[in-house]
């Protein structure tokens, strides 16, 4: 007998794999917090926790702004972006239908915790 697997255990069994990946992630040194929204909830964890409206601002921009972008070039699906500052860097990622912000200090290797992440 087969039996399919339901879309929502996926989604839901994603975003727990995801949701213990962040909780390693966070405590290293130079991870700022991070912001994971999925079609239905989203979770920050933030350092910081009076700036939750400035960093929320900055995730949903950027990804606005790489989704007109690419819209506009015809180029597709935005996967990763990754924001610069003098002093911090934002990397934002869609996976499995969940969009992921990570802020962190300029000096993380963003390409590890890329890497680490999908």
């Amino acid at each position: 007998m087969l039996v399919k697997k339901s879309e929502t255990n996926d989604t839901e069994n994603d975003a727990e794999k995801m949701q213990e990946k962040l909780q390693e992630i966070k405590d290293q040194e130079g991870i700022i917090g991070y912001i994971l929204r999925s079609p239905k909830s989203a979770s920050i964890d933030l350092k910081d926790p009076t700036k939750i409206i400035e960093y929320a601002i900055l995730s949903s921009t950027a990804f606005d702004v790489g989704h007109d972008i690419t819209e506009a070039l015809q180029m597709g699906e935005v996967d990763t972006i990754v924001v610069e500052s003098e002093e911090t860097k934002l990397l934002s990622m869609n996976i499995n239908n969940h969009h992921l912000s990570l802020f962190m200090e300029k000096s993380v290797d963003h390409d590890k915790l890329y890497k680490k992440l999908k």
